[in-house]
């Protein structure tokens, strides 16, 4: 089934809002006050060099995950006009427009989803 065109648009409205605020994170994550690409380090906030190493692995790890959203984000807008949008990459059924709304990247239905997430363990908790 094909998504109707109000469904597509409002996707579309909600993913370009997101990406915006993605950019604006990973600008602000990875920018330094000189104006070069740099994650921020708490060097010099303690003298605790565990705390240290732990609060920029923090910051690098969120960088991390807020790029890999942008590609997300940014992937489903490139699929979002193709007949492919949608519907599930494993078993071919239509994504529930609730599910699409909710989470306007996902590649799976649910029921994929939750069998992906136990086969492969998914590290973070459940992504549905």
């Amino acid at each position: 089934m094909s998504l109707a065109t109000d469904l597509r648009n409002t996707l579309r409205d909600k993913l370009q809002q997101r990406r915006v605020q993605m950019l604006a994170d990973l600008r602000d994550e990875s920018i330094s006050d000189e104006g070069t690409l740099a994650v921020r380090s708490h060097r010099g906030e303690t003298d605790d060099e565990a705390v240290v190493e732990s609060m920029d692995a923090v910051e690098i790890a969120s960088t991390a995950r807020d790029a890999t959203e942008l590609a997300a984000i940014d992937n489903a807008l490139q699929r979002l006009d193709t007949p492919d949008f949608g519907i599930c990459i494993d078993c071919g059924a239509d994504i529930e427009p609730a599910r699409l709304l909710a989470e306007s990247t996902v590649l799976r239905c649910t029921a994929c989803q939750q069998r992906f997430e136990h086969q492969h363990h998914t590290p973070g908790g459940a992504r549905l």
